[in-house]
């Protein structure tokens, strides 16, 4: 039988911190090998200025879709899959990577932090046996993310 991790409380820093850490240092190593930079995004504007000047049941539906919903809707959508073969990882990666590829184009070094993002989702799923870990995780990441902006927003 295969090992699991034991769903814990305590094990979230860790698992988040390697989420992000892999996500942010494949953007770095895209940027430094590939000479490749993200730039300003308008979703990124429209945020900053949505923070500043929103009505506050703006600000807070915002907040449920991206910290709350979305990560449910996308993680159900892509790690589902992953259930059947490990190989399936990096269709379910590529997947979910070009979803918000396309919904935004990003250059192509965010589409590779998206993948790497996607396959520690679907090793989380497949470690833990629980869809719920990588929601969990997807919605931290979202909120980490979103935390940034809005201190971006009043800076």
């Amino acid at each position: 039988m295969k090992e699991r991790l034991k769903f814990t409380l305590k094990a979230w820093p860790t698992i988040f911190l390697i989420a992000v850490t892999l996500s942010y240092l494949t953007e770095l190593a895209a940027k430094h090998v590939f000479g490749i930079e993200l730039p300003e995004q308008d979703q990124v504007e429209i945020m900053r200025r949505l923070f500043r000047e929103g009505p506050v049941s703006l600000v807070a539906f915002n907040l449920a879709l991206v910290v709350a919903v979305m990560p449910t809707l996308e993680e159900f959508l892509f790690r589902w899959v992953t259930r059947f073969s490990k190989a399936l990882w990096p269709v379910s990666s590529v997947l979910f990577a070009a979803a918000h590829y396309l919904q935004a184009p990003f250059p192509d070094n965010a589409f590779l932090a998206l993948f790497a993002f996607g396959l520690c989702q679907c090793w989380l799923y497949r470690k833990t046996g629980s869809i719920w870990c990588p929601v969990l995780n997807h919605s931290l990441f979202n909120l980490t993310n979103l935390a940034l902006l809005l201190f971006t927003a009043f800076v």
